[in-house]
């Protein structure tokens, strides 16, 4: 498995419509390819901007290059990652994935 991350940043004002943008839109072009085992988006506050940060993991580097309709090392940008975010990467990080670990998510009522 490999993960994907790649990170932007945004002005504090536009955010949250940033965020919005990702979660209505580029979450399905993600999703719908064959190959995608899911995500994460993480956001942090900084002095002047907002940090985004989009960890997705993949079965496979090909995956990646069905994503991308070419070079996965460089990012896929939407119109609005051009309107929303303050500079564009111009590549992307991936991790072979060595072990991973996911915690059921323990219930108040099981006395764990």
């Amino acid at each position: 498995m490999i993960v994907r991350v790649w990170r932007g940043r945004t002005s504090a004002d536009k955010a949250e419509a940033y965020k919005k943008f990702l979660r209505e839109t580029a979450y399905s072009d993600y999703g719908d390819v064959e190959g995608n085992r899911g995500w994460m988006l993480l956001a942090r506050d900084q002095a002047q901007s907002v940090e985004v940060m989009f960890v997705s993991l993949w079965d496979s580097m090909q995956a990646l290059v069905r994503y991308t309709g070419g070079d996965p090392q460089h990012p896929k940008y939407y119109p609005e990652d051009r309107l929303a975010l303050l500079e564009l990467p111009d590549k992307v990080d991936h991790f072979d994935v060595v072990d991973i670990q996911i915690p059921r998510a323990r219930s108040e009522t099981s006395g764990a």
